[in-house]
């Protein structure tokens, strides 16, 4: 292995299973994980054009995956990126992998499932472009609770830095993508602003919009608010929609001005790996 090269692996108990790796799947097959690489040439590196789509399991069982893999297939449609393989194949694939790569945690424990999707080729660098197929690529991760015991306990800390969300007429931000530079710098804002904290950006009209990883909801007039636009198509939003009309809690999505935070009765995020968690400030 080449100096200063870590190489990835999947942590929990894979370490005492020597004669046992871990798989994912790419361009139709399965593979090493440690192997799985998207190319220098590629888009997705190149230009971060990248759709991506995260599920995961509750008891190593697979979560609403054809809602994700059908907002894949309809983002994929929607910005022009070619998708070679059907749903039913890429489902197929992540069930594949979850029953081998469960083998890898605790019974107690979950995991993450990835698609993700690139434009193919830079143009820039082959002639012949078309020739180069874009990266298609499904894997799995150990779901790391323990990172979000804080917030679990405690709550989020939350803090609006100067970035804004960035318009939808000039980036779609409704789809889900890899492009996600402003999320960084967000986020690195925010805790140099208030350590341990994380980026809540505002749209240009001083709206609130979301968090890098999560759809953010206020309690406002005994109701669960959450922004509609200029917001990712959240699976996990829909989800707690079902649960607010399933146990008589009214729900909306609308405008939330920054500055009637103080309005807030309480306020919580939203997200696929962690669930719901409480936003303390």
């Amino acid at each position: 292995m080449p100096a200063g090269r870590v190489e990835p692996r999947m942590p929990g108990k894979a370490a005492a299973m020597n004669d046992w790796q871990p798989l994912a799947w790419q361009n139709g097959r399965q593979r090493p994980f440690a192997e799985a690489a998207v190319p220098v040439w590629d888009l997705g590196v190149v230009a971060g054009a990248t759709i991506s789509e995260m599920a995961r399991t509750y008891g190593l069982q697979p979560f609403r995956v054809r809602r994700h893999l059908a907002r894949l297939e309809t983002s994929c449609r929607e910005l022009g990126f070619a998708l070679p393989y059907s749903t039913d194949e890429l489902e197929q694939a992540a069930a594949d992998l979850v029953k081998h790569n469960r083998r890898v945690v605790a019974d107690s424990s979950d995991l993450g499932i990835v698609w993700f999707v690139t434009a193919g080729a830079n143009r820039t660098y082959f002639a012949d472009a078309d020739d180069h197929p874009p990266t298609v690529c499904v894997h799995t991760f150990e779901l790391p609770f323990s990172a979000w015991q804080t917030a679990v306990e405690s709550g989020m800390r939350l803090t609006i830095p100067q970035q804004h969300q960035l318009p939808a007429d000039s980036f779609p931000v409704h789809h889900k993508t890899r492009n996600r530079l402003h999320w960084w710098l967000a986020d690195r804002a925010a805790a140099e602003r208030r350590p341990g904290s994380r980026a809540l950006l505002t749209d240009s009209d001083n709206h609130l919009t979301e968090t890098s990883t999560s759809c953010f909801y206020a309690v406002v007039d005994d109701t669960v608010v959450t922004p509609g636009s200029g917001v990712l198509r959240s699976i996990t939003r829909d989800l707690v929609r079902e649960l607010c009309d399933r146990i008589g809690l009214r729900f909306r999505e609308s405008d939330l001005a920054a500055d009637i935070i103080a309005e807030f009765q309480e306020a919580f995020v939203s997200s696929t790996p962690c669930g719901l968690l409480p936003v303390a400030s």
